[in-house]
C-alpha cells in the first residue's frame, strides 16, 4: 500500500511538471511526431466535404462582363462598389485574389475604395511574386513590414522554392490593416522560402483568418507526408515541394455585377441566398471557359481546405482523464513483481497507443500521447527499481545443521 501512495504522488507531481513543459513548448515534438504518423495514415480520408463548400463563396468579375466595368481590368471605384455591397452581408474574410495596383496616374477613388474596405472584419489581398531574380532590398522590407512569417518548417524544407521579387506592391493607401499573401500561380505554392522562415501565400493567409489560427500555432511540412497544419485541427495536404494538390471543385459563384449597386440585391435573389453572415469571399477576375483562371484556381483550393475533416483534440478536461487512465495503468503495474515490471509497461504502452491509433482512425480523435506514455514509462521503471520480488525467486533458508 505504501508504494501505491508513493507512486501515485510522483505520478500526480509528474503530470503537472510535464503539462507546465508542455504549455512551454517542450515536449511538443513528441506530439506533433504522432500526430503527424496518424494523419500519414489517414491521408486518404482527407477529402473535402461537399456539404462545407458554401463557407466559401466566389464573386466573379468576368471578362464577358469588362464593358459593364468602368474599366479593365476592374479600376478602384468597381472595387469599390462591389466592397460595399458584400459589406451588407457581413462577411467574415475577404480574399482579393487579384493584385490591387494599378499605374501612374492613380485613380482618384483609391482612398474611397480604403474606406470601403472597412468595415469588412478580415481583408486579405495578394502581392505577385515574379518568376525570376532573386529578393532585392524592396522585397524584404517589404515582407519585413507587411507579411507574416512562418517559422516552424518541417521536414525537406529545401524543397520549398525561394521567393522572388515581388512585382505590383499594392497601392500603399490600401496596406494599413489588412493582411498580404503573396500570389505564386501556377504551381501554387502554400509558402515560399526567405532565409530561414517561410512567406504565406494568400491561401494560406485566408485560411489563417478563416480558421483563426495564428501564424505561431502553424507549421509547414514539406517532403513525404506534406502538408501545413493549422494548429492541431485543420491539416492541409501538400505534395511534397509544399505546392496545393490541384482539385477541381463547384464552389457557389456570385456575379460581381450583382453587388455593385444596393438596388441590384434582390433579398430573395441568388446572390442573397449564396453570400451570408460570417462566409469567406474570394473575389476576382475569372471567364466562362473551362480551365480555372488564378482566381478561381484561388477560391477552390481555399474552399477545399476549410471543407476538409477536422481534427477533434481531446479538451483539457478530456486530456486529464487521459492521465488518470494512464496513471492508473501505471499503478496496475505494483501487482507484478519487479523482475516483469518494463515487459508490462511496454504491454500497456502499446495497448494504449493502439487505442489512440483506433480512435484516430475511426473518428479523427487525438489525445497528445506525451504525457501518457511518460506516466506508464515512469511507473514501470519505479516498479522496476523498488517493486516487490517474485516469491518463487526468493532462495529459500538454509535449514539448520545441529553441530555434533
Amino acid at each position: 500500500m505504501l508504494r501505491a501512495f508513493v507512486l501515485l504522488a510522483l505520478l500526480s507531481g509528474l503530470a503537472w511538471w510535464l503539462n507546465g513543459e508542455r504549455e512551454h513548448g517542450r515536449f511538443r515534438q513528441v506530439d506533433e511526431f504522432f500526430l503527424d504518423f496518424m494523419l500519414a495514415n489517414a491521408r486518404p480520408r482527407l477529402k473535402p466535404d461537399p456539404a462545407k463548400l458554401g463557407e466559401v463563396v466566389f464573386v466573379r468579375l468576368r471578362e464577358e462582363d469588362k464593358k459593364e466595368y468602368a474599366g479593365w481590368p476592374p479600376l478602384p471605384i468597381d472595387y469599390l462598389m462591389i466592397a460595399r455591397g458584400l459589406a451588407a452581408f457581413d462577411p467574415g474574410v475577404l480574399v482579393i485574389a487579384d493584385p490591387l495596383n494599378w499605374k501612374s496616374p492613380k485613380p482618384d477613388s483609391l482612398p474611397e475604395l480604403a474606406q470601403a474596405l472597412l468595415p469588412i472584419p478580415g481583408v486579405v489581398i495578394g502581392v505577385e511574386a515574379s518568376s525570376g531574380g532573386a529578393a532585392d532590398l524592396v522585397t524584404i522590407k517589404f515582407v519585413a513590414d507587411h507579411l507574416p512569417a512562418l517559422e516552424r518548417l518541417h521536414g525537406q524544407a529545401e524543397l520549398l522554392p525561394g521567393l522572388h521579387k515581388l512585382a505590383g506592391l499594392p497601392e500603399p493607401v490600401l496596406l494599413p490593416q489588412r493582411d498580404i499573401g503573396v500570389v505564386t500561380g501556377p504551381p501554387w505554392f502554400m509558402a515560399l522560402r526567405l532565409r530561414d522562415h517561410a512567406v504565406p501565400s494568400l491561401v494560406l493567409v485566408a485560411l489563417s483568418r478563416a480558421s483563426r489560427t495564428p501564424f505561431a500555432h502553424q507549421r509547414l511540412h514539406t517532403g513525404p507526408g506534406a502538408g501545413v497544419h493549422l494548429g492541431d485541427a485543420l491539416f492541409v495536404p501538400l505534395q511534397d515541394d509544399g505546392s496545393i494538390v490541384p482539385v477541381s471543385l463547384t464552389i457557389p459563384s456570385v456575379n460581381g455585377l450583382d453587388l455593385m449597386t444596393s438596388d441590384m440585391i434582390d433579398p430573395e435573389g441568388g446572390a442573397a441566398k449564396i453570400l451570408g453572415k460570417g462566409k469567406t469571399i474570394v473575389m476576382g477576375i475569372d471567364n466562362d471557359g473551362t480551365i480555372a483562371t488564378p482566381a478561381r484556381a484561388q477560391a477552390q483550393a481555399i474552399a477545399g481546405a476549410l471543407a476538409l475533416p477536422r481534427v477533434r483534440v481531446l479538451t483539457f478536461v478530456e486530456q486529464i482523464a487521459a492521465w488518470i487512465v494512464a496513471a492508473l495503468l501505471g499503478l496496475s503495474l505494483l501487482r507484478l513483481p519487479k523482475h516483469k515490471a518494463v515487459g508490462g509497461a511496454l504491454l500497456r504502452l502499446f495497448a494504449a497507443l493502439v487505442a489512440s491509433y483506433l480512435a484516430f482512425q475511426g473518428a479523427l480523435i487525438w489525445c497528445p500521447p506525451a504525457i501518457p506514455v511518460a506516466l506508464i514509462a515512469a511507473a514501470g521503471l519505479f516498479v522496476r527499481l523498488l517493486g516487490k520480488k517474485d516469491p518463487a525467486l526468493i532462495p529459500a533458508p538454509s535449514p539448520l545443521v545441529p553441530k555434533p
